[in-house]
């Protein structure tokens, strides 16, 4: 009889050590990865600095960009021409486009016409004369800023007309001769433009027909 107890709490115990290997203690929470901040990326460096941005892109706009103009002028004979126009004054009108590549250089491709009134008969012959004039010329700035002084080369043809009419006899014809320009110029808030030109051109072998011209430009 002293034994029936423990034999009695003998299954007992056994199912209690079973339930024990069954449900192992629990781990303990493993923490969440922690996640690294990410450096901020660096932005990329510019050019300019605060407050030059807009000025930068100013000078681009000014100094690389395509303008179209026009003038007007007054055209004053030299030469042969001043004195078989009696040493009157001929004005004129041209259209130009000016193309900027920036480091003081610009190109500039010009068109004009210009008369010359009728003067009071030399030798007994009066003279009218009129011509077109296209010339490709080249612009070099002297300075920057919103008013710029330049210089003026240019070279091109000039279509020339002269009548002469005497008593019995009246001439007209047409010609077509090289004219090469040289000059100065003034550009004003990249607007208005003053230039004077000295042009170098003639009608025929004999006849010269050197000009002067001063004109005064507007771009769009």
């Amino acid at each position: 009889m002293p034994l029936a107890r423990p034999l009695y709490l003998l299954p007992l115990g056994l199912l209690c050590a079973s339930l024990s290997a069954q449900d192992p203690a629990p781990k303990p929470a493993e923490k969440p990865a922690e996640v690294k901040a990410e450096a901020p990326t660096p932005k990329a460096e510019t050019t300019c600095k605060k407050g030059e941005t807009e000025c930068r892109h100013r000078h681009i706009r000014f100094t690389h960009h395509s303008t179209f103009g026009a003038y007007a002028q007054g055209v004053m004979p030299l030469r042969a021409l001043r004195d078989s126009l009696d040493q009157r004054t001929g004005y004129g009108l041209g259209l130009q486009w000016t193309h900027d590549h920036g480091d003081y250089n610009a190109s500039r491709t010009r068109l004009e016409w210009n008369t010359f009134p009728e003067g009071d008969a030399v030798g007994g012959t009066r003279t009218y004369a009129k011509n077109f004039t296209l010339s490709w010329d080249h612009l070099f700035k002297l300075n920057k800023g919103d008013s710029q002084a330049y210089l003026v080369a240019g070279i091109g043809g000039a279509r020339w007309y002269q009548e002469q009419n005497t008593a019995t006899l009246r001439d007209a014809r047409w010609t077509t001769k090289l004219a090469i320009t040289g000059g100065v110029g003034v550009q004003f808030a990249h607007r208005v433009n003053l230039e004077a030109r000295y042009v170098v051109s003639s009608i025929n072998k004999t006849f010269d027909a050197n000009t002067l011209q001063a004109s005064l430009g507007w771009q769009f």
